[in-house]
């Protein structure tokens, strides 16, 4: 996506008074926007917690958090930010640009209002216990890939009679081939460097190597 930066108003909710206004750039990648401490400091905005991150040259880093009221144009909404530190760049991540209620508009190169999904979290909750049972019982060796719907109700019960086709659009990392079989899958949505995107790469090479051990 092309970079584009927004004009981001800050303040502290126990102190509405004072407000900071920046240019941050939008990175629908991030989680979380990262506001400079410094920034916040001037506006008494105290840390909350630490939360661990990995930025992309796969280093792990740890940074302060902490609750402020951001707004964009006429919106406006309670937030969670990343204090960030002295050279780190400020940026308006996913979770800032989404409790806006916003989307990232690259042709145009601004935020535009849109319409968030519902009940999102029932599904990845679901689509969680699918992964997690099958998981379980790849490890104990209940299920090889490739499975059929037959093979995954008798090794995960506890999700229903239905046909598997039902639970594989609620979990689209896995994917239904022409043989009625299914072997773990990537979606194109989720990120090959994720920690999701991870375990479906480790899944599809024991898959792969089960498979060749059964020709043995």
């Amino acid at each position: 996506m092309g970079t584009f930066s927004v004009k981001l108003r800050v303040w502290n909710p126990a102190q509405p008074g004072g407000v900071e206004e920046l240019d941050a750039y939008v990175d629908t990648g991030a989680a979380f926007s990262w506001i400079s401490r410094a920034r916040l400091e001037r506006l008494g905005v105290m840390p909350s917690r630490k939360m661990g991150f990995r930025t992309i040259e796969g280093r792990l880093l740890e940074r302060d958090m902490a609750t402020v009221y951001v707004a964009t144009d006429k919106y406006s909404v309670p937030d969670v930010v990343v204090m960030a530190e002295a050279g780190e760049m400020e940026i308006m991540g996913a979770h800032t640009i989404e409790g806006l209620g916003m989307a990232a508009d690259p042709v145009q190169k601004k935020l535009v209002p849109t319409v968030m999904l519902a009940l999102a979290g029932q599904v990845a909750a679901r689509r969680g216990r699918i992964v997690t049972a099958i998981d379980s019982a790849l490890g104990v060796g209940r299920l090889l890939e490739p499975f059929s719907n037959h093979d995954f109700h008798s090794a995960c019960p506890g999700f229903g009679k239905g046909n598997l086709q039902r639970i594989l659009m609620e979990a689209p990392t896995r994917k239904r081939h022409g043989d009625g079989t299914v072997r773990q899958g990537r979606s194109k949505s989720i990120q090959a460097n994720s920690p999701l995107g991870e375990r479906a790469r480790s899944l599809e090479e024991e898959g792969s190597w089960q498979r060749k051990r059964q020709v043995r």
